[in-house]
C-alpha cells in the first residue's frame, strides 16, 4: 500500500488532471444528451402544434360551412314566410271581393221585382241564370 501512495504522491497532478478531464467529458456528455432530448421534445411539440393547427383549420372550415347552411335556411325560411304572407293577403283580398260580389248579388235578389205568375218567375230566373234554363 505504501508503494501505491508513493505513486499517487508522485503523479497526483496528472491523475488530478485526468480526473478533471474525465469529469469535464462526463459533464459535456450529459449536456449533449440534455440538448438532444430537448431538441427531440421541441420537434415533437412542433409536429403536434402543426397537427393541432390543421385540426383547428378543419373545424373552422366546418363551422363556416354550417354557418352558410344556416344562413341559407334562414333566407329560404324568410322567402317562404313572405310568400305565405303574400298568398294569405291575396286570398283574403279574393275572399273579400267574392263575398262583396255575393252580398251585392244577394241584395239584388232580395230587392228583385218578380212579376206574379209561374211563367213570369221562370222568365225572370232564366234571365238571371241562363244555365238553369238548359235543364
Amino acid at each position: 500500500m505504501p508503494a501505491l501512495l508513493g505513486i499517487v504522491g508522485a503523479y497526483w497532478k496528472p491523475i488530478g488532471f485526468a480526473l478533471l478531464l474525465l469529469g469535464a467529458l462526463a459533464y459535456r456528455g450529459m449536456l449533449v444528451h440534455e440538448r438532444d432530448s430537448a431538441r427531440a421534445s421541441a420537434a415533437a411539440a412542433e409536429s403536434q402544434l402543426t397537427a393541432e393547427r390543421a385540426a383547428e383549420a378543419q373545424c373552422e372550415s366546418a363551422v363556416a360551412e354550417q354557418n352558410a347552411a344556416v344562413n341559407a335556411l334562414r333566407d329560404e325560411s324568410a322567402r317562404t314566410q313572405q310568400a305565405a304572407e303574400t298568398r294569405q293577403a291575396n286570398l283574403a283580398t279574393d275572399a273579400a271581393t267574392t263575398a262583396a260580389a255575393a252580398q251585392a248579388k244577394a241584395l239584388a235578389l232580395s230587392h228583385a221585382q218578380v212579376a206574379s205568375g209561374c211563367d213570369a218567375a221562370i222568365k225572370w230566373a232564366n234571365g238571371e241564370a241562363a244555365e238553369l234554363g238548359q235543364w
